[in-house]
C-alpha cells in the first residue's frame, strides 16, 4: 500500500519537524512600534521555500517565469538560499528532500535552514526574483515560504512572502516615523517656558 499527500502536507511535515509552532509571526496589528522592533531583531540569515508535492511537480515553476532560461542566469550564482521541499515516500514511509531552486542540486534537508543570507541581500534577491516572475492575474501570485534563522540554526520567524514584504512595509514606516520625531532635549520646551 502507498501513501498519498499534496503540497500542503510537504509543508505541514517540515513546519512539525523544523520549527516550534510558537515562531509564526502574529497577525501585525496593535503596538507598531514594538512589532516592528520585534519582526527582524533575532535572525542572522534568511531562506526562502518553496514546497512541491513531489519531484515532478518542480517543473510546474517553470510556467511561473517570462523567461526562466534569463532568470536561472542571473539568480542562480546568487540563490542557494531559496530551495524547493518537496515529498516522497517509499511504501508508508513519507519523507522530504530539499533542492536549490535553480541549480536544483540536492540539498541535506537537515542543513537546509543553515542556508540563509543576511536581510539585505535576502531583499535584493526577492526584488530581482519578483523582477522575472510573470505578473499573476488575480495578484496573489505563488507564495514563498520565508523563514529567519538565528544565529544557533533556530528558526526564528516563519512567514509567507507576502507577510514578509508587509513586515518590511512596517519596519520602513516605523524608521521614517523616528526619524521624523526631533529629539526631546532640542526641541521640547516645558509650558512655562
Amino acid at each position: 500500500m502507498s501513501i498519498l499527500w499534496w503540497e500542503k502536507t510537504v509543508e505541514y511535515f517540515f513546519i512539525q519537524k523544523y520549527v516550534k509552532l510558537e515562531m509564526f509571526v502574529a497577525p501585525l496589528d496593535g503596538n507598531h512600534e514594538r512589532a516592528g522592533d520585534a519582526i527582524f531583531s533575532h535572525e542572522s540569515s534568511w531562506v526562502l521555500i518553496e514546497f512541491k508535492r513531489d519531484q515532478e511537480s518542480i517543473s510546474d515553476e517553470l510556467k511561473k517565469f517570462t523567461n526562466y532560461a534569463n532568470a536561472k542566469i542571473a539568480m542562480e550564482p546568487i540563490g542557494k538560499h531559496h530551495l524547493i521541499i518537496y515529498g516522497g515516500a517509499i511504501e508508508d514511509d513519507f519523507y522530504l528532500k530539499c533542492q536549490e531552486y535553480f541549480s536544483g542540486r540536492e540539498v541535506e534537508i537537515d542543513k537546509a535552514l543553515s542556508l540563509g543570507v543576511q536581510k539585505d541581500v535576502f531583499i535584493q534577491y526577492l526584488k530581482m526574483f519578483i523582477g522575472y516572475k510573470k505578473q499573476s492575474k488575480s495578484g496573489s501570485g505563488s507564495f514563498g515560504f520565508v523563514a529567519g534563522v538565528s544565529s544557533t540554526g533556530t528558526v526564528t520567524k516563519c512567514m509567507r512572502l507576502s507577510e514578509f514584504a508587509q513586515a518590511l512595509k512596517l519596519e520602513k514606516k516605523i524608521q521614517q516615523s523616528l526619524e521624523q520625531q526631533p529629539e526631546i532635549g532640542n526641541s521640547w520646551r516645558s509650558p512655562g517656558m
